[in-house]
């Protein structure tokens, strides 16, 4: 492959400046529209539907409501953005690169993968939010009294844990489908998700203690579920992509 010459590289660089504008544009547009609009709307909800009765909401410095909202506003933006984003880094990776060979996405299964993911996604917010944290929130509402605490929550560290558990959720919901694409398009084979099933499993563990506050049952809440949701991907795999999984079990035992 011939060296690149400086006209190529001033295209591939100019062509990455414009996409990197429309990525800021399209994060600023929303973080502006939901700073105005949305995240005091957003953030009464989240107080309203999982605060546990008795417990209370505190401001500890003056300018935490603020910050709250650039910070709720921001990722707002930023997931309004990552369908793009993914489109760049998938464009880029696969011109510049050799990662992404086997991995030939038409428009149309774009389309498709953006719904579907766009579903899941939900389908894992729904779940945080309406099953897992109400129970969560409660429980742990429940042993501060027992030992006597009051429970006193600080407006920031609320919503934030709220909304950080909710991505979470969003993500592992996501799974079935990343998995599937990647093998249904060769980029990994079912064989390798099987046999490296016991450290996807310590990494599971690893991403909910760096995510999570130090203590198990927090840790537990959330790598539980990805072993689940891990496990189905597999199985989902294994039912729709039958024949692919027994043709790369075939060309690899010949």
């Amino acid at each position: 492959m011939p060296d690149p010459t400086a006209k190529e590289i001033a295209e591939v660089l100019l062509g990455l400046r414009k996409k990197l504008i429309r990525i800021v544009a399209i994060i600023a547009g929303v973080w502006a529209i939901s700073f105005t609009f949305v995240t005091d709307a957003l953030i009464t909800k989240i107080k309203n539907d999982l605060l546990p009765p008795g417990a209370h909401i505190v401001y500890l410095y003056p300018l935490e409501p603020l910050i709250l909202k650039l910070k709720i506003s921001l990722y707002l933006g930023i997931a309004v953005a990552m369908p793009y984003i993914v489109k760049v880094i998938y464009d880029t990776l696969r011109s510049r690169t050799e990662l992404l060979d086997n991995l030939n996405i038409s428009r149309s299964k774009a389309v498709l993968y953006l719904i579907v993911a766009t579903i899941l996604f939900g389908l894992g917010i729904a779940y945080g939010y309406c099953i897992m944290l109400p129970i969560f929130l409660k429980f742990l509402y429940q042993l501060a009294v027992q030992q006597g605490a009051s429970a006193n929550y600080s407006i920031a560290e609320f919503v934030s844990f709220v909304v950080l558990m909710l991505v979470v959720f969003g993500f592992v919901f996501e799974l079935p489908l990343i998995l599937y694409i990647l093998v249904s398009n060769g980029v990994v084979k079912y064989s390798t998700l099987t046999y490296y099933r016991r450290h996807f499993y310590v990494g599971f563990f690893v991403i909910g203690a760096v995510i999570t506050p130090p203590d198990v049952f927090t840790q537990l809440m959330v790598a539980v579920p990805m072993v689940v949701f891990f496990e189905i991907s597999l199985l989902t795999i294994k039912v729709l992509l039958k024949g692919k999984i027994y043709e790369d079990m075939h060309s690899a035992s010949g």
